[in-house]
């Protein structure tokens, strides 16, 4: 179902050239009047994904995936439709109109407040990493030879190991305890309280392309189990498109 008038479906898919955007993820080289490169959709030796640049489509003639910009994002990224149109206008820079239906209008609200619950939690684990409850942690990256500048680009941090540290600062900063959960910063205990999920853990901000903070993976600086843990899939995470 589309949520979104034709125009602006056709403006977001003329503002996305398909050989740019196929670029950012295969290899293009150009032969004649179009494009050739290795299919992302299938395994082979011998380049048959074919991109034509005057009619904005693709084609592999060996798995005979094909279509549009919004096809081959909605493949490569594993996206529903809606997903795919509001990736591709995020990379034009197109504002798009709340949709009419309020399901999809409840999901958008819930994925935007997940991204702000992010960014702010991002922010509290790397001004956590510079205090005194970081020392520790931060020891452990000098030694593993990161300096200050990958720490601060990567935007590396520290979950102070506290029971509800995080939950608490997110609370006091206008989150409510859905969103805690939804964002899978929080969780609750068998006595129904709530906790962080990530305690005594360097933290590691994982993007999605657009550079928006989608989830956190956490690891331990002794020799206690689990070594990792990673945020639970959410509305703005997929274990299977984002790579950490």
């Amino acid at each position: 179902m589309n949520y979104y008038p034709d125009d602006i479906i056709e403006e977001v898919r003329l503002n996305n050239d398909l050989v740019e955007v196929v670029s950012e993820y295969v290899r293009l080289e150009k032969k004649g009047g179009g494009y050739f490169g290795l299919c992302p959709f299938h395994s082979e030796k011998t380049p048959s994904f074919h991109v034509e640049p005057v009619k904005q489509l693709y084609y592999c003639f060996g798995c005979n995936n094909g279509g549009n910009v919004f096809h081959f994002i909605m493949n490569i990224e594993n996206l529903t439709f809606p997903d795919a149109l509001r990736f591709l206008a995020d990379r034009a820079g197109i504002v798009l109109p709340e949709p009419d239906d309020k399901e999809e209008q409840q999901r958008i609200k819930v994925r935007k407040r997940i991204l702000e619950i992010n960014r702010v939690a991002a922010r509290f684990f790397y001004s956590c990493l510079a205090t005194g409850k970081g020392s520790e942690a931060l020891k452990y990256l000098r030694n593993r030879g990161l300096s200050n500048s990958i720490i601060k680009r990567f935007g590396i941090g520290y979950a102070p190991n506290e029971w509800d540290l995080l939950s608490n600062y997110l609370l006091k900063e206008g989150f409510d305890e859905t969103i805690l959960i939804q964002s899978g910063l929080s969780i609750k205990n068998k006595y129904d309280r709530l906790i962080d999920r990530f305690r005594g853990r360097i933290m590691f901000p994982i993007f999605d392309i657009r550079g928006n903070i989608v989830a956190f993976g956490g690891r331990v600086i002794d020799d206690s189990l689990p070594k990792y843990i990673n945020s639970p899939e959410t509305p703005c995470y997929s274990k299977g498109r984002e790579l950490f």
